[in-house]
Order: structure tokens, then sequence, then C-alpha cells
């Protein structure tokens, strides 16, 4: 009844392939997107951590009366209310990154160094949830 002939099994096998490249591709582009230094929303958070491995600093990022908020010590916090998400914030020293996610998804970045300098009052993060 379920006898496997020599085509049934390439077919098979040639279908395994396809979706195994087709899932590692975005990541790949991704990884690909780091490496050149082009930092574009919605590179996935785990892409840093294979490219540029654990962050040097990690913290979550809040938004209250119009104003965001970084808290350290919290990592992968559920915020918000109805819809909640995971809003992390990376810093990478030695790449002058400081990474804001939403979801698992880059949302904003800015140099480490320009970061630091003040400003940090007028920078702005795109909306958590639409």
């Amino acid at each position: 009844m379920w006898e496997v002939t020599g085509m049934k099994k390439f077919v098979f096998i040639f279908i395994m392939f396809v979706v195994l490249i087709g899932c590692s591709t975005p990541m790949a582009k991704h990884r690909k997107h780091i490496r050149e230094g082009i930092f574009i929303s919605g590179l996935n958070q785990f892409a840093f951590l294979e490219e540029w491995g654990k962050p040097d600093e990690q913290a979550t990022w809040t938004v209250e009366g119009g104003q965001y908020q970084i808290t350290y010590g919290l990592r992968g916090v559920e915020v918000g209310g109805r819809h909640k998400a995971f809003n992390d914030v990376w810093i990478y020293y030695k790449q002058n990154r400081i990474l804001f996610f939403a979801n698992h998804r880059l949302v904003a970045n800015y140099k480490w160094d320009d970061y630091q300098k003040g400003d940090r009052e007028k920078k702005e993060l795109p909306a958590i949830m639409k």
C-alpha cells in the first residue's frame, strides 16, 4: 500500500531540502545586513545574537505619558495592556550600538556614543503597539 519508489523518495527529499533552505534564508539575510552595518527595522533579534553574541547590557523599554523609559535588570518582560509586547534594549559596546526591539524585531537603533552624549529625551521610538 505505502510502497516507496525511488521517485517518491527523491521528491520527498527534494521538498524537505527546499523547506529547510526556505526557512533559513530570512535569517541569513538578516545576518548579512548586520554584518554590512545595515540596521533596518524588522531585523530579527536572534540574528544579532548569532552575529555579535550576547549583548553587553540588556534592559526593557516602556512608554509612559508619551515618554519612553529604560529599566535595567529586566529582560524580556511583557509590557502593555490588552496587547502585550516584549520590548528589549540591547547594548553592544564593541559595535557602538544600542538596539531597541519590540516582539523580537528591531524598531530603532543608535550609535552608543551619540546616545550617551545626551538628548536621550529627544530620541523617539516607534509606537510599541499599533
